[in-house]
């Protein structure tokens, strides 16, 4: 399984999927949003009751597009419309749904109910209804059959029965054509006639990360349109859609859940038998893994506290504190086991949120891990919902000024991800200080 896939594993666990159905099977949207991660922006559900009824955030979060990074994280600063069927008009009421700012890297969403009119500026991708509708499983389950982790053709495009507008390989920039390549033709024509039905318009960009340029500036898109004769597929330059809205490449081909999500909130550690081995010294000691907290399990506390105070004069460490103070600190001479056990745990974390982080340390995890690039709890306090854990973290003593292997402290991680105002405050009220480090960002 490849790691884009894996991590997908990390994005919606099993006890978030029993959760929100459970709350969807009496009723209780508002208990699945929360299990979900997602923040309800409007207090009368009445003008939305019916999109509510079937409305599954673990399915939606399941299935939205996903950072190429490799980490599973969403798409930030990304806008979904969940709209009724049939025609859209500006006073049809619709669920506005948004991903975070990609400067924070939180994963929460938010909904609010809007009229359609009232979307405001900027891009906006319909959602198919079987995305977020659990009443459309069935519709889910034959598109999912479909599906194709293959590499489509041009001739696969014209066998569907798209015309490609200059379709010739040395005219269509690079990334073009392979953007175009990974959507299953079959599918994107019947999402067009669908969304072209339901909003009234008939020429649909692709989403494009623009990089941060000024999104007036005419770029070279892809569009597609529906012709009196078919399908169309056309590229050139052109300016921002007037309507905002724009098809995403990811939902264009079928969905690929043929996943287990993680079952527990809290990892399993190592099996009762299970260790690392480390060569310390002239012997071979074992090192396991308890409730995300490290044990060196051939060495005493008493001898853990004279390496330290050792290590604080100056003096080197046996390879077994070495270990311990890598996985606490971030730095290297991890081995590969503890790495990936280390790695799965912030993965839970960033997908799982506080209630994660909280359950963890519930377990016995030090509240002092550091990740790989050295960034305690609170460096990274702007991926969670920070107002019950970052009390729990200071009552740990956490250094709120301590410094990752690039010498940031928390509170310039924070305004550098610019994260909520009331983050800030608290972590100006707890005593911290925006340190910056010579030389690149954090």
């Amino acid at each position: 399984m490849g790691d884009s896939r894996r991590v997908r594993q990390y994005t919606v666990p099993a006890w978030m999927i029993a959760e929100c159905t459970a709350a969807r099977e009496r009723g209780d949207w508002r208990a699945a949003c929360a299990a979900a991660r997602v923040t309800v922006g409007f207090a009368d559900a009445g003008p939305v009751a019916d999109l509510l009824a079937g409305f599954a955030p673990d399915l939606l979060r399941r299935h939205l597009p996903r950072s190429r990074a490799g980490s599973g994280a969403l798409i930030g600063g990304a806008r979904y419309v969940l709209a009724p069927d049939g025609p859209v008009t500006a006073d049809t009421m619709v669920l506005e749904l948004r991903t975070s700012p990609w400067t924070t890297g939180s994963q929460r969403l938010a909904l609010d109910a809007v009229r359609a009119g009232a979307l405001g500026e900027g891009r906006v991708v319909p959602l198919p209804p079987y995305l977020w509708d659990a009443r459309r499983a069935e519709e889910l389950r034959a598109v999912t059959a479909a599906a194709d982790d293959g590499v489509w053709t041009l001739e696969a495009w014209a066998a569907a029965g798209w015309a490609l507008d200059r379709v010739e390989e040395s005219y269509w920039s690079r990334s073009g054509l392979d953007l175009l390549l990974r959507i299953d033709p079959g599918l994107a024509a019947r999402e067009l006639r669908r969304v072209a039905g339901q909003f009234g318009h008939r020429s649909w960009p692709l989403w494009r990360d623009l990089g941060g340029r000024d999104s007036a500036i005419p770029e070279w898109h892809l569009r597609l349109e529906l012709a009196d004769g078919g399908p169309r597929v056309t590229w050139g330059r052109q300016g921002p859609d007037p309507t905002g809205f724009c098809l995403h490449p990811p939902l264009l081909r079928p969905p690929v859940d043929d996943l287990v999500p993680l079952a527990s909130v809290v990892p399993d550690g190592f099996a009762a038998d299970e260790h690392v081995r480390v060569r310390c010294g002239a012997d071979w000691h074992r090192i396991a893994v308890r409730g995300g907290r490290l044990e060196l399990l051939d060495h005493t506390d008493d001898e853990r506290r004279r390496e330290h105070a050792l290590r604080a004069f100056g003096g080197e460490m046996r390879d077994c504190f070495r270990a311990e103070s890598a996985w606490l600190g971030g730095g290297a001479g991890l081995p590969r086991r503890l790495r990936e056990y280390r790695r799965d745990l912030w993965r839970r974390m960033e997908h799982g949120g506080s209630r994660v982080v909280l359950a963890l340390l519930d377990a016995g995890l030090d509240p002092h891990l550091r990740d790989e690039h050295g960034r305690t709890l609170l460096h990274r306090i702007h991926q969670f919902e920070h107002a019950e854990l970052l009390p729990r973290l200071l009552a740990a003593g956490l250094d709120v000024n301590a410094v990752n292997r690039g010498g940031y402290t928390p509170m310039c991680e924070v305004l550098a991800h610019e994260a909520p105002y009331d983050l800030v405050l608290a972590l100006n009220e707890a005593g911290a200080i925006p340190r910056l480090a010579d030389g690149g960002a954090p």
